[in-house]
């Protein structure tokens, strides 16, 4: 089934492309884009083609950090029919759950979980399998709409840390700018911690949103939802790298017993096995890809026992080798 997301999320792609010397209708014919998306904010646009236009955009425009950039473009204005739920938020830290909460309405294709800590509140990120073999823009994008929304009441303000799957770029000058000094890069998640403090602050403007746009939902394919499903592939991403991610444990994780958690796979037409092994394929091909980690840290963050296990099960996945994919990706 394909994934939809609003073409908000293109808010000012076209003018940043235009600016770099690029042709934004071009690249979005090229990626599989429709151009009219560009001019209806609630038009459906395929997740992986989002993705893809991102990174096109980046590489033709030989803009390293177009996802950054757009990200200073960008609000949660850009989540359309939904914003009036978030904008209600009294703090940071009620935004933030409204914000993974509603994520799922806004689209099927990117997941978005909260995680406590000592010292706040970790934001962990990740698109959903099939969402495009590379998807380093697209998670600088969605974290710096993130920094840019806290710096609207804290100006300055930088995140305690940030980790991504992708490895550093040449020049990191500009994540420095927006991140601070605690980047890890090369990391086993996508995730950004907001400090005790920043969740605590009050936001100005905070209401009840008005229920007769509150109930609205993005239009077209986008308002598919898979309930569980996507609850436990968030589940699956945010254990795997860690330990034991058998049935009983995601179950664990979402609160449910292995049998509950089994029956609703069911019946939204999932299977738990189906769902781990395709978060295994996607997370593959991302990392080597994306990342400079090799084949047998990949192996051990996937859990395979051996690297030639996971060289077979890459190519059962994706067709090819995995160090055939590895060089190609080098090639781009």
């Amino acid at each position: 089934m394909a994934e939809w997301v609003r073409s908000g999320a293109l808010q000012g792609a076209k003018e940043l492309i235009g600016e770099l010397g690029g042709d934004p209708r071009a690249l979005a014919r090229e990626a599989g884009v429709d151009p009219a998306a560009f001019r209806d904010p609630d038009f459906p646009v395929r997740i992986d083609a989002f993705v893809g236009f991102i990174e096109l955009a980046a590489r033709r425009c030989e803009c390293p950090t177009f996802g950054l950039r757009l990200s200073s473009r960008q609000a949660l204005t850009l989540f359309g029919p939904l914003w009036p739920q978030l904008n209600a938020s009294g703090t940071f830290a009620e935004l933030l759950q409204r914000l993974a909460r509603v994520f799922p309405q806004h689209t099927q294709g990117a997941l978005v979980s909260l995680e406590p800590d000592d010292e706040g509140q970790w934001i962990v990120y990740d698109l959903a399998t099939g969402a495009g073999a590379s998807q380093r823009q697209t998670v600088e994008l969605g974290f710096g709409i993130v920094v840019n929304e806290v710096r609207r009441v804290i100006p300055a303000w930088r995140p305690r840390s940030v980790s991504f799957r992708h490895a550093a770029p040449l020049d990191n000058s500009l994540h420095q700018r927006l991140f601070g000094g605690g980047i890890d890069f090369d990391a086993d998640r996508n995730a950004l911690l907001v400090d005790a403090d920043a969740l605590r602050r009050p936001l100005s403007g905070a209401g009840e949103p008005s229920p007769a746009v509150a109930v609205q939902a993005p239009a077209g394919p986008a308002r598919l939802s898979r309930g569980v499903t996507n609850r436990a592939e968030i589940a699956v991403r945010a254990l795997l790298p860690f330990g034991d991610c058998e049935l009983a444990d995601v179950a664990a994780a979402l609160g449910l017993t292995a049998r509950t958690l089994q029956r609703r796979l069911a019946d939204e037409g999932r299977h738990f096995v189906d769902i781990r092994d395709r978060v295994r394929a996607d997370l593959a091909r991302y990392y080597v890809r994306d990342s400079r980690l090799s084949a047998a840290a990949v192996a051990e963050i996937l859990q395979f026992s051996q690297t030639s296990a996971l060289s077979r099960a890459f190519r059962r996945w994706h067709g090819t080798r995995l160090s055939a994919e590895r060089a190609a990706a080098r090639t781009t």
